[in-house]
């Protein structure tokens, strides 16, 4: 039997209710898991925590995975929005709230349910149309200061530009970015 057979029984064995078959993908997937937030976050107690966070809601939500995707391709993508959620959370402790981080926080709660996964699928589509608007510059200085996660002064080091025009920069991505998504979030009734 091919590794990826016996992973797909575990995971329907998980999905009809055998808890104890998720184990195995506990197993042979946690260092993977582990050393990727380890990665982010470069705290071994944080990655731990983040790490058990990541396993928690993918138990959770495994009734909503499909198949269309590797496995491990699902769970990596749960594991980078707990650590995108933990790292506006600590931005939310310093009084930092962007605008447009507070609704998708709340689409990306502790138990999405198919709904929940829906409304971020289509929010995520729009944010890309929306970042598609955006100039060359201020694309690039904010995908690598929200994707690449980098500090202003890294990405001004690595654009050659003043710490000012990356600062600028973002915020004109940021306002062009929620004037663009404010009547989505309304219609939807996120606000």
């Amino acid at each position: 039997m091919s590794t990826h057979t016996e992973e797909h029984i575990h995971i329907k064995r998980t999905q009809n209710g055998e808890a104890d078959a998720f184990d195995v993908l506990v197993i042979k997937y946690h260092p993977r898991v582990y050393h990727q937030i380890l990665g982010k976050m470069k705290n071994p107690e944080t990655a731990k925590d983040l790490t058990q966070e990541t396993w928690l809601k993918a138990f959770r939500a495994i009734n909503t995975f499909r198949g269309n995707s590797a496995f491990y391709s699902w769970l990596y993508r749960i594991a980078k929005n707990v650590c995108i959620n933990y790292h506006r959370k600590q931005k939310a402790s310093d009084n930092i709230h962007p605008l447009h981080t507070i609704n998708e926080r709340r689409l990306l709660g502790a138990h999405p349910d198919p709904c929940e996964l829906l409304q971020q699928q289509e929010l995520r589509q729009h944010l890309d149309q929306a970042i598609a608007t955006l100039t060359p510059s201020r694309k690039r200085v904010f995908l690598l200061y929200y994707i690449e996660e980098l500090s202003i002064k890294d990405i001004a080091t690595r654009t050659g530009r003043s710490e000012g025009t990356i600062k600028s920069h973002l915020r004109n991505a940021r306002l062009q970015l929620q004037k663009h998504l404010t009547p989505y979030l309304k219609s939807q009734d996120m606000f």
